[in-house]
C-alpha cells in the first residue's frame, strides 16, 4: 500500500514538473515576443523622434539666428546713441576765474576810487585771465560776475562796483553790478555781496572798485574779500 502511494506521488511530481516547464516555456516565449514589440516600438519612435528633433532643432536655430542678430543690430544701435549722447553732452570744461586780496598788499587809492590788488585764488580754462588787476574775457557769452568785500570802516555807507572796460561791441557801459552796505557805529564787519549774469564780449575787461572813499578799511582774508567770473556758455 505504501508502494502504491509513492508510486502515485512520483506520477504526480512527474506532472506537475511537465506542467511547470511548458508554462515556463509559454512565457519565454511570450516574454521574447514581448521584447520584441518593445525593442521595435521603441526604435521607430526614437527614429522618427530623433530626427524630428533635429529637424526642429535645426528649425529652432534657423529662427533663432536672425533674432539673435537683430537683437545684436539693436544693441549695437542702442550703444552708438549712447555714445553719441555722450560725446554730445562732453564739452569743454567751464572757464572760471576766481580772485584774492593780497594780503601783503593795502588797497591802491587812484583818483577819487580805491582799487584793491587781486591775485588769483582758483581758475580752470583759458577763457578768463587776470591781467593788469582786471578780469579779461577772451569769448563772447554769458558770465557769471560775482564780488564780495569785507567792510571795516564805522559809520560809513560802504560798497562798490564791478565796471567794463576795453570792449568796443561792450559799447558806452562801464557800470555793471553794484553793491551797497550800511555800517553799524560799533564793531563794524559787514560782508557786502552780489552777484549777475551779464553777457561779455571778446577782450572785455572787468574791475572792481570802491568808489568815493579814500580811507576805506577791509579784510584781505581770501573767505572775505574775493572777485570772480564764471563762464556759463
Amino acid at each position: 500500500m505504501l508502494y502504491n502511494a509513492l508510486l502515485s506521488l512520483t506520477a504526480l511530481m512527474f506532472c506537475l514538473s511537465l506542467f511547470l516547464l511548458h508554462r515556463a516555456s509559454v512565457l519565454e516565449n511570450d516574454f521574447r515576443n514581448l521584447q520584441g514589440d518593445v525593442i521595435l516600438q521603441l526604435n521607430q519612435p526614437r527614429s522618427e523622434g530623433v530626427n524630428g528633433k533635429r529637424a526642429k532643432m535645426s528649425k529652432t536655430r534657423e529662427d533663432i539666428k536672425p533674432s539673435v542678430f537683430q537683437k545684436a543690430q539693436s544693441s549695437v544701435k542702442i550703444s552708438s546713441r549712447r555714445v553719441k549722447r555722450e560725446q554730445s553732452s562732453c564739452r569743454a570744461p567751464t572757464s572760471f576765474l576766481q580772485l584774492r586780496a593780497k594780503t601783503n598788499k593795502q588797497p591802491v587809492l587812484k583818483g577819487n576810487i580805491t582799487a584793491i590788488p587781486w591775485t588769483v585764488s582758483l581758475q580752470q580754462g583759458n577763457t578768463i585771465s587776470l591781467k593788469e588787476n582786471r578780469i579779461v574775457v577772451q569769448d563772447d557769452g554769458y558770465y557769471l560776475v560775482f564780488g564780495q568785500v569785507l567792510f571795516e570802516t564805522p559809520n560809513e555807507v560802504m560798497g562798490y562796483i564791478i565796471q567794463s572796460w576795453g570792449s568796443i561791441q561792450a559799447g558806452p557801459r562801464t557800470e555793471l553790478l553794484c553793491c551797497l552796505q550800511d555800517m553799524p557805529d560799533e564793531d563794524p564787519a559787514n560782508t557786502c555781496y552780489t552777484a549777475g549774469t551779464v553777457r561779455l564780449f571778446q577782450n572785455e575787461e572787468l574791475e572792481l572798485v570802491i568808489p568815493n572813499r579814500p580811507s576805506v578799511l577791509i579784510s584781505l582774508d581770501s573767505e572775505s574779500t574775493f572777485f570772480g567770473v564764471i563762464q556759463l556758455n
